[in-house]
Parts: C-alpha cells; sequence; structure tokens
C-alpha cells in the first residue's frame, strides 16, 4: 500500500518491505487477545517469494497453533503453502486455505500476475492441501473483463475436481495508478484491444459484473450442486447486517 508505506514513487509490485520484529510482537500479543479468526493475509500475499526466505507466515502459525482460541484463513496465490503442510494438518479443524485465481489462461497469468504460483500449480495444491485433510476454497479475483473469462467453465470443473466447494469473487477495484499498470497489461496482452473500453468497464459498468456474476453463478451450480457461491461484496455487508443483530443467522448465496 503505496500511500502508507513510503513507496509512492515506486511502482506496484516491485517492492516489498518485511516485518522482521512480527514474530516477537505476535509472541508477546496472543496471550492477551481474546482469540477469534487471524487472516493471513488481506493486502500483501503471505506466500510471496520473500517468506521463503523469512518464514514469517510459518511462524506466525507455529504461534497460532499454540492458541486454540485462534482460528486462521489463509488466501495466497502461490503454491508454497504446501511447504507448511506440516503444520497446517495438525490443526486442520481451525484452518482454511483459499487460492485467488484471476485467469486461467496460463499467458494471461504470466502477463497480469508474473509473480504468482501458475494455475496448474494452484489448484495441484488444492487437491494436495485436501488430501492433508484441508478445508480449501477458490477466489476469482479481481475479476478483470475478458481476461477472467477465457477457459473459465474448464478452470471452474478443476476447481471442483481438485475437491473446492466453496467459490467467492470480487470485481476490480479501479483505484489511483494501479488501473495504469492494469491497461499496461491489457496492452501486452492484446495490441489491438480497446484500452478505453476496458478502462471504462473496469472503473464503472455494472452491468458487466452483474452479467458475468450470473454466469459464474449458474456454472459453478451446476458443476458443483452442493457448492457455496459468494460474492465478497454479498459476504461483507452479511457479516456487517449479522454484526448489528442480537443473534446472526445464516444467509444463502446464490
Amino acid at each position: 500500500m503505496r500511500r502508507f508505506s513510503g513507496h509512492l514513487k515506486d511502482r506496484w509490485g516491485n517492492f516489498v518491505d518485511v516485518k522482521v520484529n512480527l514474530l516477537d510482537v505476535l509472541a508477546k500479543e496472543l496471550p492477551r487477545r481474546p482469540g477469534g479468526s487471524v487472516w493471513l493475509s488481506s493486502v500483501c500475499d503471505p506466500y510471496q517469494q520473500v517468506e521463503a526466505k523469512y518464514k514469517l507466515t510459518r511462524g506466525t502459525i507455529e504461534l497460532l497453533s499454540k492458541y486454540p482460541k485462534f482460528t486462521i484463513s489463509i488466501l495466497t496465490k502461490n503454491a508454497l503453502v504446501l511447504r507448511d503442510v506440516d503444520l497446517l494438518a495438525k490443526m486442520r479443524n481451525r484452518v482454511d486455505v483459499g487460492f485467488t485465481i484471476t485467469t486461467f489462461s496460463d499467458r494471461a497469468q504470466q502477463i497480469f500476475e508474473p509473480r504468482a504460483s501458475p494455475v496448474k500449480d494452484r489448484i495441484d495444491a488444492i487437491r494436495r492441501l485436501e488430501e492433508a485433510g484441508l478445508k480449501t476454497w477458490a477466489f476469482i479475483a479481481p475479476i478483470l473483463p475478458y481476461v477472467t473469462e477465457i477457459e473459465l467453465e474448464s478452470g471452474l470443473r478443476q476447481l471442483a475436481d481438485a475437491g473446492v466447494k466453496k467459490l467467492m469473487t470480487d470485481r476490480y477495484n479501479a483505484r489511483g495508478l494501479i488501473i495504469t499498470q492494469t491497461l499496461e497489461a491489457y496492452r501486452s496482452w492484446d495490441p489491438n484491444c480497446d484500452v478505453e473500453r476496458i478502462r471504462q468497464l473496469l472503473w464503472k459498468e455494472n452491468e458487466y459484473y452483474h452479467l458475468l456474476d450470473e454466469k459464474i453463478s449458474e456454472l459453478w451450480k451446476r458443476i458443483v450442486p452442493a457448492g457455496n457461491y459468494e460474492r465478497d461484496l454479498d459476504w461483507y455487508l452479511h457479516k456487517k447486517e449479522a454484526a448489528g443483530r442480537p443473534t446472526a443467522s445464516n444467509s444463502d448465496h446464490d
């Protein structure tokens, strides 16, 4: 997050700050906390390349494993999570692991998310985590016009075959200078694409997202009849509504 970290002049995706004191701080805080769900993580991938060196995510899981009052929800784009399957399997009853997938196209993935694990490796990681008894889910996000639609049905079937029952989606968050980099990626993907049309879709074309959302929802119903489909906005609004009720009830998502 460049505006909070002193990287306003740096190109997004080309820098990372390492919280080298994380484990020391966490070890002091955990005994004092009442418990709850720990999210790894909402802004920065917990299994990006530097994690192989610093092992902060692994250390975090080790610390949390000592406190049954905490559950863990992991969201990543990288198969490096398999390195920690030994720890995760021991606390499988309070862990879930999600994988973000923006596109099922190998070529598009290399352009739009070059530092993520190949999609086939992510799907294989889901399968191996399921075999280890862990609950997995998939997050189709951010939805990129035209790009996310490539090989969509076959990709959803691969997720289902790997064991995924829960699917979430979220649209692109058009903000700041990030959209400029996204449009550059579109030009690399297809030099003849209508960049202005794509810009319009990214910023405010709600009808496009509603139609694609319906398509994904119907596909998932057909592929995984007993599965669960949630839109990220639906989840947020439901949690917000539930927080204001004395007794929260579950809501069904189409």
